[in-house]
């Protein structure tokens, strides 16, 4: 991956190994933590990839020395972490850039025009599995470390194409499951059901909702399925269709671009944001909704009951409003 925006200055990472491999691989220095980073070099901005419970600490010492930050999704683990590093990066005034791919893939951003052939949105239907082998293996297959399973860590990207493609939910009912990995030890969901609606004009229709998310289905699936009363919409990696009502395939999108090609798309993009300068540091404040939606499911799975995202967002008094 090449993005002419920006250059390497150094590596940070806990693995030594790793670290020197890519030292050695582009010629820039290594360090193991980032306030040693910090001490000999400063860049414009850092890149962060990292276990969700190591994030907070980083993104403090970054922002003190008014570094820019690229932060991988999730944008934080529950709303008292979103809200504290919303506190964070306000008081310093520093850009702060979520990291979802999807959104700049021309396949991803075509939805948004295939969406308006279908007529009335009546069902949604998305699937995300992987088949994992080890789940008690690394930081993921603990709760304390990861903040959650299947559903914050995979399940963010399907958590965005909703709110990006059809705004917050207004009902979320989710049930999780874990174990399913006989003999297997870890603390944090390995599947999640989600079932939702959409409210609509008229009272008594909905557009309704269900997600699955799973790391331990038998075979890798990425897919959304939207139905409409003039046809259907189904979106996968690979490209975007569309059928009309009759179940015959009118238009096809398919993929031409690489995964490398994206996300220096997306570095480019939160490049020209800082660049810019005017509000920049508002771009991440949509996932609050993200996180309303998630600690919601988290919520109805405990109490066996329907939760309304929008609510969590007021009780924090954070918008969130659909547009």
């Amino acid at each position: 991956m090449e993005c002419s925006d920006l250059e390497l200055v150094a590596v940070c990472d806990r693995n030594e190994k790793i670290s020197i491999e890519i030292s050695e691989k582009y010629n820039v220095p290594y360090f193991n933590s980032v306030d040693e980073m910090l001490l000999k070099v400063v860049p414009d901005i850092a890149i962060v990839a990292v276990p969700h419970d190591a994030y907070l600490p980083i993104i403090k010492s970054l922002a003190k020395k008014h570094i820019y930050i690229i932060k991988e999704k999730p944008f934080a683990t529950n709303m008292m972490e979103a809200l504290e590093i919303h506190k964070v990066v306000k008081h310093y005034n520093v850009f702060l850039g979520i990291t979802l791919q999807s959104r700049f893939d021309p396949i991803f951003q075509s939805f948004l025009e295939f969406k308006k052939r279908i007529g009335k949105i009546f069902s949604i239907e998305g699937r995300y599995t992987l088949n994992i082998e080890n789940l008690e293996q690394g930081w993921r297959s603990s709760k304390l470390h990861a903040g959650g399973g299947a559903l914050i860590d995979m399940g963010y990207h399907y958590v965005d194409l909703l709110i990006w493609y059809m705004g917050l939910p207004q009902t979320i009912t989710a049930k999780l499951s874990r174990g399913n990995r006989v003999g297997q030890t870890y603390d944090v969901e390995d599947t999640a059901l989600l079932m939702f609606d959409y409210n609509v004009p008229s009272e008594d229709e909905k557009i309704l909702g269900n997600l699955i998310i799973s790391r331990v289905y038998p075979k890798k699936e990425e897919k959304l399925i939207v139905y409409g009363t003039d046809g259907r919409i189904e979106l996968q990696k690979e490209g975007i269709r569309r059928f009309d009502k009759h179940g015959e395939e009118v238009e096809c999108l398919l993929c031409k671009d690489k995964k490398q090609d994206i996300l220096a798309k997306q570095l480019s993009f939160f490049v020209q944001k800082i660049k810019c300068g005017d509000a920049f540091s508002d771009l991440y404040q949509e996932h609050f909704k993200h996180i309303a939606l998630i600690e919601a499911a988290y919520k109805s799975n405990r109490t066996n009951t329907s939760i309304k995202p929008q609510e969590i967002l007021e009780q924090y008094e954070i918008g969130g409003e659909n547009d």
